[in-house]
């Protein structure tokens, strides 16, 4: 399956499960959300995320945020931090176990009941390590990451201030990293990536 089959593949599935989720909230009889719930909340969250794109081979990892929120608008500031994962049918070479990449994000969103759109801009830098004998230039210490684009996703309340989201974000590749072995190019960022997360965020202002 290439990359490509992937991204389109996460987009449905994030499509049907926003619909879902959109569903049962409207067909919910209960108190509208926000009443009775502090104007301006803070919120800590944790997810685990996959990745299509941003490195040679599929990547998977953890990422934390901290979001300020005013009745339906939030903005949030992330870290994220991938690992490899195994290797690609393209001829793309093996990934060592030490290959990642970090990022910091940061994102602007509108919530509209279970459903929620963010834009976001994202910068990190990665390190690849590969199997074998190739040894890649400049210790695989890759040049810097940059991407924009969207995000959507869906979110269920569990609790009173703890919330299960999942999402689906669709990047631009602004500035593309390449792995060389020597003076020869093996891999370059696509221009387009895909990453698909699920996690809980749980509300810290006091109500």
């Amino acid at each position: 399956m290439t990359n490509t089959d992937r991204i389109v593949l996460m987009v449905a599935l994030s499509l049907a499960l926003s619909a879902r989720a959109y569903a049962g909230d409207t067909q919910r009889v209960s108190e509208p959300r926000g009443v009775g719930e502090p104007r301006t909340v803070g919120e800590l969250s944790t997810s685990t995320v996959l990745a299509f794109g941003l490195m040679p081979v599929a990547a998977f990892g953890p990422s934390v945020a901290a979001t300020l929120r005013w009745l339906d608008v939030s903005m949030s500031a992330e870290a994220r931090v991938l690992w490899a994962l195994g290797s690609d049918p393209s001829g793309v070479p093996t990934m060592g176990p030490k290959s990642s990449v970090g990022f910091g994000l940061l994102s602007l969103c509108r919530h509209r009941d279970a459903i929620f759109v963010c834009n976001f801009l994202q910068s990190g830098v990665a390190n690849a390590e590969l199997t074998g004998d190739l040894k890649p230039k400049d210790d695989g210490n890759l040049p810097w990451i940059l991407t924009s684009g969207a995000r959507g996703g869906a979110q269920w309340r569990l609790w009173r201030t703890v919330e299960l989201r999942s999402f689906l974000e669709l990047h631009v590749v602004l500035a593309r990293p390449h792995l060389k072995v020597g003076t020869v190019q093996k891999w370059q960022a696509s221009s387009v990536a895909a990453v698909a997360g699920i996690g809980v965020a749980f509300r810290v202002t006091p109500e």
